[in-house]
């Protein structure tokens, strides 16, 4: 696949791992108190502490790389893996309708899934963990109903 001009490209978002990231700032807490307290921390899980932090951190980010979505002026296009990368292109004309789920730690949150049904398949994209989803749909909709205006407005001079 040629590289495009995307005019929208978003991938999950960090807040989708905050659990993880909690865990990570719990490690630290225990350690911090545990050396505050006066108790000698062993060497080794201390090392081993920092390596499954630093393993964390790097899990995320590969994790957040390798799916992502964007817009281009006339499709939705969807790539998924890393090293077996799946990349489908959908027309604008293909897709019926979307909608937003956000359950309440989602929504507490502000990030969600956006599911897009296209018309000739009964299976749907779907956008998963994105910040802000209900302003993505709102900025999808406005380039597709662009995208309308300008095809229909090309043969009618």
């Amino acid at each position: 696949m040629q590289k495009k001009n995307f005019l929208l490209k978003v991938k999950r978002s960090r807040r989708s791992y905050f659990l993880i990231y909690l865990m990570i700032l719990i490690i630290i807490g225990v350690l911090i108190y545990l050396r505050k307290i006066g108790l000698t921390i062993p060497p080794i899980t201390l090392v081993i502490s920092i390596g499954f932090i630093l393993f964390l951190i790097k899990s995320i980010e590969v994790h957040r790389m390798k799916d992502w979505w964007a817009i281009t002026n006339s499709a939705l296009i969807q790539s998924l893996g890393l090293l077996n990368k799946n990349v489908r292109e959908v027309g604008f004309s293909s897709i019926s309708d979307m909608d937003v789920s956000k359950p309440f730690f989602k929504r507490f949150l502000n990030y969600g899934d956006v599911h897009v049904r296209l018309f000739l398949n009964e299976t749907s994209i779907n956008i998963k963990d994105i910040s802000n989803p209900e302003q993505f749909v709102e900025d999808f909709q406005i380039i597709i109903s662009q995208n309308r205006k300008n095809h229909h407005g090309i043969g009618q001079e």
